[in-house]
């Protein structure tokens, strides 16, 4: 036992010293191997992991069979193509939304704030936003932001929804992604 430990200090050691990122172990639901996952210092270089959330890691990094067609998800609904929603690149906007999940698992208003169209119907601006966000942010509609399969978000050419009654709306604006609508 103390060999195990003083190996574990001296790779915690060697990994400080290095300045390079101490790796983190997931498991796949499928199997029992773990898989080493680099951790990254700035969400600048953000592959769409949550170490310790994701039951899986995912590899945004390959192309979007979606992208320019339909997709059939699970439950026989069919989305437009990422191209239809105005979403000119899939995995830039997935990557976006699990930046998103991360703000709202934190309650980071000021971010999410950052993410909005404003003015909206209801919600003029952010001190608007700011003093309905929890009723909006409500912890059942978080939990179905935080379950979300980025792969599976439902789309048309209105933009991109999250919630079975479209609670929230994104498109691609000036560039960016944003929050186009909030129907609490």
């Amino acid at each position: 036992m103390k060999q195990v430990f003083t190996a574990l200090v001296a790779i915690v050691l060697v990994s400080v010293a290095c300045d390079d990122p101490i790796p983190h172990v997931l498991f796949d639901e499928s199997d029992t191997i773990p898989k080493v996952v680099a951790t990254n210092k700035s969400t600048d270089n953000y592959d769409g992991t949550i170490p310790g959330m994701d039951a899986k890691v995912i590899d945004y990094t390959l192309p979007n069979p979606y992208q320019h067609k339909a997709q059939l998800f699970r439950d026989s609904s069919i989305a437009t193509s990422w191209d239809e929603a105005g979403f000119p690149n899939a995995k830039d906007f997935i990557i976006f939304y699990k930046k998103f999940q991360w703000d709202v698992m934190d309650r980071n208003k000021e971010k999410i704030a950052s993410n909005i169209d404003f003015p909206l119907r209801d919600y003029k601006d952010k001190k608007s936003f700011f003093k309905n966000f929890d009723s909006i942010f409500a912890p059942d509609f978080v939990e179905e932001i935080l379950d979300q399969d980025p792969m599976e978000i439902y789309r048309d050419k209105k933009g991109a929804m999250i919630g079975e009654d479209g609670q929230l709306w994104f498109k691609m604006k000036g560039g960016k992604y944003k929050i186009i609508e909030i129907n609490p």
